[in-house]
Formats: structure tokens, C-alpha cells, sequence
């Protein structure tokens, strides 16, 4: 479950969920993005590693230092590196974008303690667009893809950093098609 793109997920529900309501597209950011968290962790867990040469580097003597100051920063930039990496990859885990039978669901996770959910009827989407800019996102294949809905109450939903942005933009399209083809049809 730790992919970043899955058609017609299994074993998945999210909360809100009609009973009938099937999931068709499950996104979450692409998994390349996390190098702006994984990056810092990783130099911040071998720093330690590095102090003492950049210490001899610069000439500083660090034989008056007590013992236990050096472990209280050791166990601080330790700490800080199991936050940073927690966070960041809950930030990753639960920021989630789903595609239902019914709706589009923009699910925001800004902290433990708070969160947001953007929910659309796939019978409001009007247009989608894709964006891709970048080498990164040019390279690994990811982009933003936003929507413009009907009516007043509803917001524009937008998808951040998902993979195939383009296949996502006409996939949600289509399925907005059928709905729309299904009330004609009524």
C-alpha cells in the first residue's frame, strides 16, 4: 500500500465512503518528492560520523567538553532525525488523493492534529488540466493536475506531484463523461 499510483485499490476505504462507492484511482504524491525530508535525515544521521574530522579540521580541541554534553547532542540529533523522517513520511502516507464511482476526495494532512478534506462530485468536474514542469518531474513523470468544477459551493480541487498526471487529468475526465452520459441517458 506504500505505492503512489493504484487503479481500483483493494482492502481500501477512507472515511466518508458510501457503502456502493468504489474506488477507482488511488494517488498520493510521487515517491521522488521525498527527497526534500529523506535528504536532511540522511545528512543529519551521518554528521556525527563527520564531527570529529571537521573539529581536527579547524583546530578545535574538544577534549574539555564533558562527556555527557557530547551524548545530550548525539540523542538531540538523533531525535531530530526520527522527527524529521516520521513527519515527513506521514506527510507523504496521508496526503492522499482518491477517485470514487462518485466524487474526487482531496484528503490534506498537515499535522497529527489536523487535516483536510476536499470532496467533488465527478458529476461537477467541468475541465482537468495537467501541468509538468521541470527535470525532475519531466524525468520521473509526475506533475499537478487540477480541476474547475460547477457551482458555488464547491472549490477547485488540485492534485500535487501525482504520477502520469496527464493519464490521471483524462482518466477523471472520462469517468466525469460517463456520469454525464448516464443523466442524459435518464
Amino acid at each position: 500500500m506504500f505505492s503512489s499510483y493504484i487503479e481500483h485499490p483493494t482492502k481500501c476505504r477512507f472515511e466518508g465512503q458510501d457503502r456502493d462507492e468504489k474506488i477507482l484511482l488511488l494517488l498520493r504524491a510521487h515517491p521522488i518528492t521525498n527527497l526534500s525530508w529523506i535528504l536532511p535525515a540522511i545528512l543529519l544521521f551521518f554528521l556525527p560520523f563527520f564531527m570529529p574530522s571537521i573539529f581536527r579540521l579547524l583546530n578545535m580541541d574538544l577534549s574539555g567538553f564533558p562527556q555527557t554534553f557530547g551524548i545530550l547532542l548525539l540523542t538531540i540529533n538523533y531525535l531530530l532525525v526520527l522527527i524529521i523522517t516520521f513527519e515527513g513520511f506521514l506527510y507523504w502516507y496521508f496526503n492522499v488523493y482518491i477517485v470514487t464511482e462518485k466524487n474526487i476526495v482531496d484528503m490534506d494532512f498537515y499535522s497529527i492534529l489536523f487535516k483536510n478534506i476536499d470532496v467533488a462530485p465527478l458529476r461537477n468536474i467541468e475541465d482537468a488540466s495537467s501541468s509538468m514542469g521541470g527535470i525532475l518531474s519531466s524525468f520521473f513523470h509526475y506533475g499537478d493536475v487540477f480541476f474547475q468544477t460547477a457551482g458555488a459551493t464547491t472549490k477547485n480541487i488540485d492534485f500535487r506531484s501525482v504520477p502520469k498526471p496527464h493519464h490521471v487529468a483524462d482518466f477523471i475526465l472520462d469517468e466525469a463523461h460517463k456520469i454525464h452520459g448516464r443523466r442524459r441517458n435518464v
